[in-house]
């Protein structure tokens, strides 16, 4: 394995040098994933990275904020979290089928990346509730569809937007996916162990992952699961800052890399949208610094 991506806490290298420590990784284990992710230094990215104790861009653990009202220290309700990173996923992890070369995830990327325009996603902080009650939710950001302060009328801008970020995330469910190896036994029998419905269980036979098209829903993960109380907590401390910091702005997405299993995911590269898909990694405005 590349002990580019091996050390936790130490600043990782730049776009160009992370490319080329791809090619030593082992392709059994290592796991890759497309998600959205701000763009580095932006308000929200920088808020999201602190608030889980960690930036997947530069490799640094941070300070995580104080939450009153918590059960424990922010940092025990994160640790999942965390370890993915700042992200909403369009794609989720997956190891490459044989054959397939890192760099055949940079082709896509980029073609992926020409096909959408930048867009600004309204959200909302909120408890995701996967499991219809059967498991306690996590604290994400939600796109936000609704008028503000007007229950049930429905934001013309938030609704076309929240169209925008589904169909980003089918393009890339697509489009990646004949990259992608079929899960293991062991992986399947993890995901069936999970209470899914008829339907979602057909879409994980057929793309690796029970949460897509129309069982998608688009979600910026902040916590792991955790009680009602902490998500109180937690939601009371984000909703003045949801507000505070407005839309996020959606021009890129970014292509993550889990070298090993007991390794955090980080980003290789971050593609920006309209881009020349031929263009090479150093022309690419938006790469991860």
């Amino acid at each position: 394995m590349s002990e580019v991506f091996a050390s936790v806490g130490d600043p990782l290298p730049d776009a160009h040098h992370r490319r080329a420590a791809l090619a030593s990784l082992d392709l059994a284990v290592a796991r890759f994933a497309v998600y959205y992710v701000p763009p580095a230094g932006a308000c929200w990215w920088n808020e999201g990275s602190r608030w889980l104790g960690r930036d997947a861009i530069t490799g640094r653990q941070l300070n995580a904020p104080h939450v009153p009202g918590l059960s424990r220290a922010l940092a025990d309700l994160t640790v999942d979290a965390r370890r993915y990173g700042l992200h909403g996923t369009l794609k989720a992890p997956m190891r490459l089928a044989p054959g397939v070369k890192p760099d055949d995830l940079y082709t896509i990327a980029r073609q992926v990346a020409a096909r959408h325009t930048p867009f600004d996603l309204p959200l909302t902080i909120d408890v995701v509730d996967t499991d219809n009650g059967k498991r306690p939710g996590f604290v994400a950001l939600r796109p936000k569809t609704n008028v503000a302060g007007v229950p049930g009328v429905i934001s013309a801008a938030g609704a076309a937007a929240a169209k925008q970020i589904d169909a980003l995330a089918f393009d890339c469910v697509e489009a990646f996916d004949g990259l992608r190896a079929l899960p293991t036994e062991a992986e399947l029998a993890r995901r069936l162990a999970q209470p899914l419905t008829t339907r979602q269980r057909e879409l994980l036979a057929r793309w690796g992952y029970p949460y897509v098209f129309d069982e998608f829903r688009f979600h910026v993960t902040l916590t792991d699961r955790v009680g009602a109380a902490d998500a109180t907590a937690m939601t009371d401390w984000w909703r003045p800052r949801v507000q505070a910091l407005g839309p996020m702005r959606v021009d890129g997405l970014a292509l993550f890399v889990q070298p090993t299993p007991e390794v955090p995911f980080v980003i290789a590269e971050r593609f920006t949208f309209g881009q020349n898909p031929t263009a090479s990694a150093a022309d690419q405005a938006g790469g991860a610094a």
